[in-house]
Formats: structure tokens, sequence, C-alpha cells
């Protein structure tokens, strides 16, 4: 049986454990609300500009834009992968690299090649723990996380795509759906394709109170390329919601787990109390006993 100090010492461990856990859970909680409302209100911005887009591809259809047609290597897919750069945050990471992992299998199964473009410290770690090739990764991004970063991306995809470099780009993140729920998905960038056309359009295809200025294959140019860097921006604010909200939930179960061990070890802690008090009684009445 363990000593009653070592006993105590581990007990003292694991409540300031207890109060790391916690204040992280804290923490992840109040910045929670915020990156939620920020992922919410991106999502209603690419819906309007896929309808948008959508509407004016449409309206084009007999001369499609570039960025709607697979010109590149067909047998070629790039993917956009978004992790985290901090851990403890349960499944969040392993989850979606999993899935990644899996779909690279297939790719080279069926004699696809791929490229794979990490943001965050985890995924690349992941990378190269597996020897998984990694074509380019970048670190650092959520710490000042802004639309500019999007755009960057953006334009990285666009002009590899408009040179024919790869025939697909994906986008691959976790959507947040709940506190509790996060979601894998792997959304197509490039080229771009089933977007929603909307309601009431004229024999063109284009909304009955749309007045285009400039010319609209302008217009649906610029709309393609503000469709890539929405959906990219949208992914990562996606990201950060749903690696809060995994981190909240992770350090409430690790919170959960050191009470119940703290509960364990006092009742051990207790049980060789008692037992050590006995021991010294009884050798007080042994010793008695032997005077007599």
């Amino acid at each position: 049986m363990q000593s009653l100090k070592t006993i105590k010492k581990r007990i003292h461990s694991v409540k300031n454990t207890q109060k790391i856990t916690k204040a992280m859970k804290m923490v992840a909680a109040a910045k929670l609300r915020r990156a939620q409302q920020a992922a919410t209100h991106a999502r209603a911005y690419v819906a309007a500009v896929e309808v948008t887009a959508g509407r004016l591809v449409r309206a084009w259809r007999d001369d499609p834009h570039p960025l709607t047609v697979a010109k590149g290597k067909p047998g070629k897919k790039e993917f956009l992968i978004l992790t985290s750069d901090r851990g403890l945050c349960g499944g969040f990471n392993s989850n979606l690299l999993r899935k990644v992992e899996e779909t690279l299998k297939n790719c080279r199964e069926q004699n696809i090649r791929t490229e794979a473009r990490l943001i965050g410290k985890k995924g690349r770690d992941y990378f190269k723990a597996k020897r998984l090739e990694i074509t380019e990764a970048a670190t650092g991004l959520y710490e000042n996380l802004d639309r500019k970063i999007a755009e960057e991306l953006a334009r990285v995809a666009i002009r590899r795509f408009e040179e024919g470099k790869t025939g697909e780009i994906w986008l691959v993140y976790n959507f947040f759906k709940s506190t509790l729920v996060q979601e894998v998905i792997f959304k197509k960038l490039l080229p771009v394709e089933d977007l929603d056309h909307g309601p009431r359009t004229t024999d063109h295809g284009l909304p009955a109170d749309y007045i285009l200025e400039p010319a609209g294959y302008t217009v649906l140019d610029k709309m393609l390329r503000e469709l890539a860097v929405s959906r990219i921006y949208g992914g990562l604010l996606e990201s950060v919601a749903s690696e809060l909200a995994a981190r909240m939930a992770a350090m409430d179960n690790a919170t959960k787990n050191a009470s119940d061990m703290i509960g364990y070890l006092t009742l051990v802690f207790n049980r060789a109390r008692q037992a050590a008090i006995t021991k010294e009684l009884m050798d007080i009445v042994g010793g008695a006993e032997a005077l007599r």
C-alpha cells in the first residue's frame, strides 16, 4: 500500500490539474460565443454569394467561366486542410486527419495524384509522424485571423487552378454544428459547381430585379473569386468555433475525471490512515500486554 505522504501528494497534484482544466474550459466557453457568432454570420454571407454566383453562372452557361470548368490535370487533386495549432481539444484534429488520410489513400488506389496544403501545427505534425507528403504547411494563422489570410489562400489556389497545375481543389475543415458535435466537411473549391441559382430569374437566368454594373461577365469573374475567398474564410471561422467547442468539452470531461480521481484517492487515503491508526493501536496494546 502507498504511504500516506505519497497519496496526499497525488491528491494535491490532481487538484492542481483540475484547476487548470477548469480554467481552460471557462476560457474556451468565453471565446466560443464570439466564434460561434462569427461562423454563423459567415454562413449567411457565403450562402448569399453562392446564390448570386449561381445566377450569374447560369446566365453565362453558354460561355462558361474558366473557374467553373476543370481544365487542369484530371488525375490530380489538392487539399487545403484546416487543423489547429494547439492541442487539448479531444478528437478535433484526429478525426479530421484520419478522414484525410483515408481520402488520400483512396486517391492513390485510383492513381490520382494528391497534394496536401496544411494549416495548423497539429496537421503538420501528424503528417510528419505518419511520413505523409506535405506540399506546404503554415502555422500561427489563427493568432490574428482575418479576411486577408483567406484572400491570400484563395489567390494561390485560383492561380494554380488557372495555370492548370491541378484538376480539383478541396477545402477540408470541421463544421460547427453544436457545442457537442463537429462534422468533418470536404468542400470542393475549384472548379466551382453545384451552386444554388435562387428563385425568380429572367429568360437569361438573371434575377428580374438585378442590374449589373460593370458588365455582367466582369461581375461573374469577381463573384467567383469572392466565393473562393468567402468559403475559405468561412471554413477558418468554422474551424475556430469547432476547436473551441471541442476544447471546452474535453476540459469539462477532464475536470469531471479529476473529481472522480480525487474522490478515489481520498478514499484510499482515509483507508490507509485508518489502517495506520489501527496498527499503532495494536502496537500500543501489544506493548502494554507485554509489560504485564
